[in-house]
């Protein structure tokens, strides 16, 4: 074997193959070249990201990247992630990788790592813990199936919910009343994202990055939901349409301020997007949530249905740990 360890090109060939190792690891989440090429196009030029490939005789055997998480309070956080192709698992490819990550990483002086799989990866698992990583989260997966999803199930809190003065509004309507909408909606994530369960607490993106995730190929304005009490954005709730995998919507933050929270306001906001989903032509909905997050237990009074479980793994760094990753 003679192992290469290079930055990934900007070509079509390098975003082809690392679509194909992630699906051939993950086919369940199918991924694109033009998925890859579209986070790049849209990546804050200023946040410390890299790809790398592995290639045995010219051909690329494995990838992997390192990204700063932007929206953690937490300083010098970085998700690293390595996969080799299935069929070359097992031969130090992925042990290679990660160590040339670890090498262009050390200039932005990381402290703290974070990785994932999922809980029945038992190799993937184990590389990471025989690092020094231990599990810090753990997010369950689960899935609605929208052909016996029946919105009328509700309909006594969507009316309650109603009735005291909240407004469900798609983001296709405020686009023609509201011209401040995206901003409001951003202040909005604002103050919902720190209450997500995270290992570290969670901060908001820069506006600008907000505002490119809605030029997102998988965004519906009709499928994207606001609360609104009188003027005030309270809540939120959205499907995207994953068109990489036909009749499959994903759900993205679902979250209440804290005052309108316990009033059914997150319960009419799903209830509204799965309603619209199933007028859409979606056959199954599916999300993700820490296991002990009541949102979760939410999806479940909804009809959803637990499928696999992903680890999140931490790893704090060292002295020791920067010495051995500024020598590769």
């Amino acid at each position: 074997m003679t192992l290469r360890v290079r930055p990934m090109n900007e070509s079509d060939a390098d975003y082809e193959v690392t679509a194909a190792i992630w699906t051939a690891n993950w086919p369940e989440y199918p991924k694109t070249a033009e998925m890859y090429r579209y986070a790049a196009e849209t990546r804050d030029p200023m946040s410390p990201f890299g790809r790398l490939v592995a290639e045995d005789d010219g051909d690329v055997v494995a990838t992997g990247y390192f990204r700063e998480e932007a929206d953690s309070a937490a300083t010098g956080k970085f998700l690293v992630y390595v996969q080799v192709r299935p069929d070359r698992q097992g031969e130090g490819i992925g042990r290679c990788l990660f160590d040339g990550i670890l090498g262009h990483l050390d200039a932005h002086e990381p402290k703290i790592l974070q990785s994932f799989t999922r809980e029945d990866h038992e190799v993937g698992t184990a590389f990471l813990e025989k690092r020094g990583f231990r599990i810090s989260m753990k997010e369950q997966d689960s899935e609605l199936d929208l052909t016996s999803f029946e919105p009328a199930t509700f309909a006594g809190v969507v009316k309650k919910v109603r009735e005291s003065g909240i407004e469900i509004v798609p983001a296709s309507e405020l686009l023609k009343r509201d011209p401040d909408w995206m901003r409001k909606t951003w202040e909005l994530h604002g103050e919902i994202i720190p209450d997500v369960p995270d290992d570290d607490v969670l901060t908001n993106e820069p506006f600008s990055e907000f505002e490119r995730s809605f030029k997102h190929p998988d965004f519906i304005p009709e499928g994207y939901f606001l609360a609104l009490d009188g003027g005030r954005y309270v809540g939120m709730s959205s499907v995207w349409d994953r068109r990489v995998k036909k009749g499959e919507f994903y759900t993205r933050l679902t979250g209440v301020v804290r005052s309108h929270r316990r009033r059914g306001i997150a319960t009419a906001l799903k209830v509204r997007a799965h309603e619209f989903a199933k007028e859409w032509g979606a056959k199954v909905i599916v999300t993700d949530n820490e296991e002990n997050n009541p949102m979760y237990d939410l999806n479940v009074q909804l009809g959803f249905v637990p499928t696999k479980a992903w680890l999140q793994f931490r790893k704090e760094l060292g002295a020791a740990d920067k010495a051995v990753a500024g020598t590769d």
